[in-house]
């Protein structure tokens, strides 16, 4: 049984400008990343019409079953009428009572899709009563607020106001005030969730002055804590949960324990006496566990720098070898693993550990490495939003367009030079690179190779595999002015500028 899933909708582009939202896809995103940083697998749609609504909840639905804790929220308008609850779509139909309920979601069947999955807890979450922003900051919509509904159950219902309220559709910067104090407090460490929406409640109405006051019914057995050690990544992985969370691992004193130890150190010279011992091990009485937590450790020591493990980085294919059992390899199990999930098991979602991306994945096409990476693919599904380059065979290649701006500038000897600066990174015409202020504090100056491999880093892809499209002859591009600690992410689009300097 794995964990928690979570299905984040959130809908600002409705079809009549009056009726369109500003942070609703705010909301939706900022949450699903907050979800996902805690353990949650997310799936996330934004802007959905009627029939994607529909795919995504059924879906939803299906997969849930294999988990112990179903979370769905939704950011957009909400309407009751005759005491019904509806989520709207984009092209849900405002003129009247009838068209609108048949063009929008009851509620009540994404309650019955959860209780036929039946996990162990049960959370919905409805930022959903909000009006439309142009002529008042309020959000809702027909009806005001949504109607009390009843939680079988296991089940918590959280609303963003009490019945009959409008909810704020800004307040708290990109975010509504409700999700602004969800996402304020779901950090909290082990508080039960009950105490979790009793913080949030008080902020929404301090901060709305007293306007604003959320709710929730609930029928939940046992506790529930959103920031606990509970909530691992896992698809059918075969290791303890100490080698998986290895925050919680600690040695039982064997040999391959005492090595572990000793790369943990974060000490070159104990780190190399930790290396030199790893010849001398009898793999008999090493298990599955154990190889996954050394690969996940030698990867970590040579990117610290001791030289032992960087040589074996170096000659990775001949060095793994010696750990082969059969088709498996859970020494590089555990490497591939570790470039992408921390020490909870959580997925890093941005700062992958790549700086050995083409040493490992240069083993994608090695028929004896095969099934570890078809492990390492199985366990990225969940997050393939947030990862640009899965290795296969044969190697796929990553096309990313690159458009850098001209510029003149005067030197010190007041001659005019013609600089770059880099505009915009986009995969798939999606807008990659976050905006940033334009004063010079905020800028670094590399050569074209070097942003090439910042690219390689950040997107953890081959510099073999990366193509990058240019604007300009980059043969005359000596240097080029990027963000000082550039950031990639397909949620870009969505961020605001500091300034229009940049």
């Amino acid at each position: 049984m794995k964990n928690a899933l979570a299905l984040i909708i959130g809908n600002n582009e409705y079809a009549l400008e009056r009726d369109r939202l500003n942070n609703a896809v705010n909301d939706a995103n900022d949450f699903a990343a907050k979800l996902m940083a805690l353990g949650f697998t997310v799936n996330k749609a934004l802007n959905v019409n009627e029939e994607n609504f529909e795919r995504a909840v059924t879906g939803f639905g299906s997969d849930l079953r294999q988990y112990k804790v179903g979370l769905f929220y939704f950011s957009g308008h909400g309407l009751q009428i005759e005491g019904v609850n509806y989520l709207t779509v984009v092209d849900t139909s405002f003129a009247d009572d009838i068209s609108a309920k048949h063009s929008s979601y009851k509620l009540d069947q994404i309650i019955e899709y959860m209780n036929r999955a039946d996990p162990e807890i049960k959370i919905l979450i409805l930022d959903a009563c909000r009006d439309n922003p142009l002529p008042s900051q309020y959000r809702g919509n027909q009806r005001i607020g949504l109607a009390p509904i009843y939680a079988p159950k296991g089940t918590l219902i959280a609303f963003s106001t009490s019945p009959g309220e409008r909810a704020m559709d800004s307040g708290a910067g990109r975010n509504s005030i409700y999700t602004g104090a969800l996402l304020n407090h779901i950090n909290d460490a082990n508080i039960p969730i009950e105490e979790f929406f009793k913080r949030v409640r008080t902020s929404v109405y301090n901060l709305s002055n007293g306007k604003q006051t959320s709710w929730e019914h609930t029928s939940l057995i046992g506790t529930f804590y959103f920031n606990s050690n509970d909530l691992v990544h896992s698809i059918e992985l075969p290791y303890r949960n100490d080698a998986v969370a290895d925050e919680q691992w600690q040695s039982q004193g064997t040999p391959v324990d005492q090595i572990i130890e000793r790369l943990k150190s974060y000490t070159w010279d104990t780190q190399k006496s930790g290396m030199n011992r790893i010849g001398g091990l009898n793999l008999k009485e090493v298990d599955e566990s154990a190889r996954f937590l050394l690969g996940r450790n030698v990867l970590q020591t040579a990117m610290g720098g001791e030289f032992g493990a960087q040589s074996i980085m170096e000659k990775l294919a001949t060095w793994l070898i010696t750990f082969q059992q059969g088709i498996e390899n859970h020494v590089l199990n555990g490497m591939l693993y570790e470039v992408y999930f921390d020490s909870k098991g959580r997925f890093r979602s941005e700062q992958f550990k790549s700086d050995y991306i083409d040493e490992l994945l240069r083993l994608q096409t090695d028929v004896r490495y095969t099934e570890s990476f078809k492990f390492i693919r199985q366990q990225l599904i969940p997050f393939k939003d947030f990862v640009y380059y899965l290795a296969d065979s044969p190697p796929p290649v990553l096309a990313i367009d690159v458009f850098i701006e001209k510029f003149d500038y005067l030197d010190f000897d007041d001659k005019t030079y013609t600089g770059y600066r880099l505009k915009s990174v986009k995969h798939e015409n999606i807008e990659l690179l976050y905006p940033t202020s334009n004063r010079p504090h905020s800028q670094t100056e590399v050569s074209f190779e070097d942003f090439k491999n910042q690219v390689k880093l950040k997107l953890a892809v081959p510099s073999q595999y990366l193509r990058l499209s240019t604007n300009v002859d980059i043969a005359a591009v000596k240097y080029i002015k990027i963000p000082w600690q550039m950031k990639l992410s397909r949620e870009a689009a969505n961020v605001v500028e500091e300034d229009t300097g940049f």
